[in-house]
């Protein structure tokens, strides 16, 4: 039993890794247009996730309507302003004023919004979640940045908006994605603790 190992490798490189590790999270989206071609490619990588019973619960609603995307945007905002608007953690207060501002927005203007859901026949939320992440690591390989958005987590509760995308009673809303061709290229990632392994036993 060892436990005195307290890295993780970086001496290993292959094409899934480096698209792993070069991935990040987009804020900044050009006017480029994603192709309804690419959207499905991007979705159809979601579906190879695994699954548990293999359910394969995951549904996606696809909005490439800009005006919509900002109409959304404003519900999700006051919706989440909504749901803290008592707060007197003081972290959470400067970021809800942050949030209040006209100016913020949570979609950040992407081209692209795809709403994960669970279907009620789930058994394992997570599955959806790691179709998420399919999804974002092939959007990446294919030019084209993403971020999962957990501020329009409140969306999933406003049962007039669900109708609207047409979204059946018993579904639930896992990852809110974002999608587009990003403005700013090979980002750094931030450093990684190493120090990440509790106990590794031989």
């Amino acid at each position: 039993m060892t436990d005195n190992i307290t890295t993780i490798g970086e001496k290993i490189s292959n094409a899934v890794l480096d698209n792993i590790y070069q991935r990040r999270s987009v804020r900044n989206f050009s006017d480029k247009e994603v192709s309804d071609e690419v959207i499905k490619e991007i979705i159809r990588a979601g579906t190879y996730a695994p699954t548990a019973v293999n359910k394969q619960p995951w549904r996606f609603v696809v909005i490439t309507n800009k005006q919509l995307i900002e109409e959304y945007d404003e519900r999700a905002k006051k919706a989440f302003l909504a749901a803290y608007k008592n707060t007197e953690n003081p972290d959470m207060v400067g970021f809800l004023q942050f949030l209040s501002k006209p100016v913020t927005r949570i979609f950040y203007g992407a081209p692209v919004l795809i709403l994960v859901f669970a279907s009620p026949n789930v058994i394992n939320e997570h599955d959806c979640a790691l179709a998420a992440e399919n999804m974002m690591l092939a959007a990446h390989s294919l030019g084209i940045g993403s971020c999962w958005i957990g501020l329009a987590g409140g969306l999933g509760y406003d049962m007039e908006f669900l109708k609207e995308v047409g979204v059946p009673e018993g579904h639930k809303l896992i990852a809110p994605l974002i999608f587009g061709y990003p403005t700013k290229h090979n980002l750094k990632a931030p450093a990684r603790n190493a120090d990440v392994v509790l106990k590794w036993i031989n």
